[in-house]
């Protein structure tokens, strides 16, 4: 295992840094592609842009919100997944009763991972056709995150603003998650 990861982790690093759209940009010119001030999400007192690390200058601000949606939503379903397996529930017809962390070493030894890298690397693949031409600055009417999927037509501003944020707190509640059950503490990881 750990020459395996000696051997993607310069692998990870080197496409971690490829992916990542890190052209010089001024603040004029991610002001065309997008706003950081006109979007949702915001956590300011006085009304100013959280931004210690000069971000929005740096980066397409509607690719960084086009990941921190997609991240957040994957962290909801993993948060939602790992509690639901810790607490005793399972697939129908599959009577494995492990942890989520017994869980998922189970399945990378009997290979299943493949399969789920094979349908996460088709979708990432697909979402790129689609970002990455944009990433020059023109995003047009394609809204960050925006996947036209509201069949109960529910779309509000105030749920947008919901899901960004329950997608941040379900970021930071995943890593908690992995950490207190790869410490051994069980659940509810006190």
């Amino acid at each position: 295992c750990t020459k395996m990861l000696g051997a993607i982790s310069p692998l990870a690093l080197g496409l971690a840094g490829a992916a990542a759209p890190s052209v010089a940009v001024t603040r004029a010119a991610v002001s065309m592609a997008g706003s950081v001030d006109s979007m949702i999400g915001k956590y300011s007192i006085k009304g100013t842009v959280y931004d210690p690390l000069d971000l929005a200058s740096k980066y397409d601000v509607n690719w960084l919100r086009e990941a921190e949606l997609k991240h957040g939503r994957v962290c909801m379903l993993a948060v939602a997944g790992f509690l639901a397996n810790d607490a005793g529930w399972g697939l129908p017809g599959l009577d494995i009763k492990c942890s989520s962390i017994e869980a998922h070493d189970r399945m990378v030894e009997s290979g299943h991972m493949w399969a789920l890298l094979a349908v996460v690397g088709v979708c990432e693949f697909l979402h790129f056709s689609v970002v990455v031409p944009k990433l020059d600055g023109e995003w047009g009417d394609w809204e960050p995150g925006n996947y036209g999927l509201d069949p109960f037509k529910l779309d509000s501003p105030s749920r947008r603003e919901a899901e960004l944020k329950n997608g941040r707190l379900a970021m930071l509640a995943f890593s908690g998650l992995v950490t207190q059950a790869a410490l051994g503490h069980a659940a509810p990881y006190i």
